[in-house]
């Protein structure tokens, strides 16, 4: 199927493959049936102007997440856009351009209910928790001493097993990039 470029991962949940482009200066969520490649949907990206990126990047490499109930995506030039999987959206929250001159790089990540997404650029680094429903905030905490880290969070479990019953802790884990002191 041809579709405008992009350097996200196709996203596979079910019947369904999402992906994110760009071309002519628009930035878009794709939609596809994944047994015969049809495009079932495209929903735009608002955005006031387009972040910087290198010359072999693109401002659409986020990967979307979706949790088989909704499909979460970024995009810098933006923020954070939800959808259901008919491409309804269902709620948005702004959060760049961010300040980097190679664009940004993180996807968002969607566990228990939550969507994950670090942002380590120049300045203002955070890693943000919302909530998948609603998109309201849960927390923010910023990353200081971090810069240009395009690490998507994974999460983790550790601890307990099934012979004595303990209970699993979950953390979440994001590589960084520390800034040089002069």
């Amino acid at each position: 199927t041809p579709l405008a470029s992009g350097h996200s991962s196709p996203c596979v949940c079910g019947e369904r493959i999402f992906v994110t482009t760009f071309a002519d200066g628009k930035l878009a969520t794709v939609g596809l049936d994944r047994a015969s490649g049809k495009v079932l949907w495209t929903q735009p990206a608002p955005h006031d102007r387009v972040e910087q990126v290198h010359p072999a990047g693109s401002p659409a490499t986020s990967t979307p997440a979706c949790d088989g109930d909704r499909v979460v995506v970024f995009f810098g030039s933006y923020g954070l856009l939800c959808y259901d999987l008919d491409g309804k959206l269902l709620w948005q929250l702004p959060l760049g351009p961010f300040q980097d001159e190679f664009g940004s790089g993180s996807s968002p990540v969607l566990v228990d209910g939550r969507v994950l997404l670090n942002q380590d650029h120049d300045r203002d680094n955070f890693l943000l928790c919302l909530d998948a429903a609603t998109g309201k905030t849960i927390w923010r905490t910023a990353r200081e001493g971090t810069t240009r880290s395009y690490a998507t969070p994974i999460v983790a479990e550790f601890g307990g097993s099934k012979e004595t019953d303990a209970a699993k802790s979950k953390q979440i884990l994001v590589a960084g990039a520390l800034q040089r002191r002069r």
